[in-house]
């Protein structure tokens, strides 16, 4: 006698999205990791970066002490610079259009700094496109369609800690020199059907604001 196979906890439709497998997934423990492998993945995008966030501040710093990687430190100018020095590369931020309780938390006039002031081929647009009193609470970047990453992180401030935890930590501030509390979260990286998986979602999210698809990554050799 066979017993029957135990039911699948995950299925599709009723409680996750729809599942695929990735070839190689590593966890990213706090953002410390995070920020640093973020930074290096966007700064080797060949042709797509999409980032989906609840928050996105221009201002901070993803590696303290300097990434020393020929790139400008601050997110904002980062991003804006490895677009200029790509030209078959194209940016995608979404954030959500948050209410006016969290204004005081948010970075100032994120449409001028992240879309009016850039290059014209990195487009960064507030997400409003959800239920009322809903928010927009993804926290997703993927590169080409090939690697992406998925957590609790956004790229703001406020984010960034190590393991450690330690209070006396003093690279834990905000642009504006401010220390914050020990903050602890989790990312995975993934690549293969799952980062292709997640590009999608991106291009949907992108499309329901935008009225238009974004670019389609062709991923032949170039």
């Amino acid at each position: 006698h066979t017993p029957e196979a135990a039911p699948a906890l995950l299925e599709p439709g009723r409680n996750c999205w729809r599942i695929e497998r990735a070839n190689r997934l590593s966890f990213l423990i706090d953002g410390e990791a995070y920020f640093a492998a973020i930074r290096t993945a966007i700064a080797r995008a060949q042709r797509s970066v999409f980032i989906l966030g609840w928050d996105i501040d221009s201002q901070i710093r993803l590696v303290p002490r300097g990434a020393n990687d020929g790139f400008p430190e601050a997110l904002g100018d980062f991003l804006n610079e490895v677009v200029k020095r790509r030209p078959g590369l194209r940016m995608y931020v979404l954030s959500w259009d948050f209410a006016m309780v969290f204004a005081m938390d948010r970075e100032w006039l994120p449409l001028y700094k992240l879309d009016w002031r850039t290059h014209r081929r990195l487009s960064f647009r507030l997400d409003d496109k959800h239920p009322m009193s809903a928010s927009h609470h993804q926290k997703i970047v993927v590169i080409d369609d090939a690697l992406g990453f998925v957590g609790g992180l956004d790229l703001t401030h406020g984010r960034w800690d190590t393991p450690e935890h330690r209070c006396d930590n003093t690279d834990r501030c905000n642009p504006d020199g401010k220390p914050y509390r020990p903050y602890h979260d989790v990312q995975v990286m993934v690549d293969g059907a799952a980062a292709r998986a997640l590009g999608e979602l991106c291009r949907e999210r992108w499309q329901r604001v935008e009225k238009r698809p974004a670019r389609r990554v062709d991923m032949t050799p170039a």
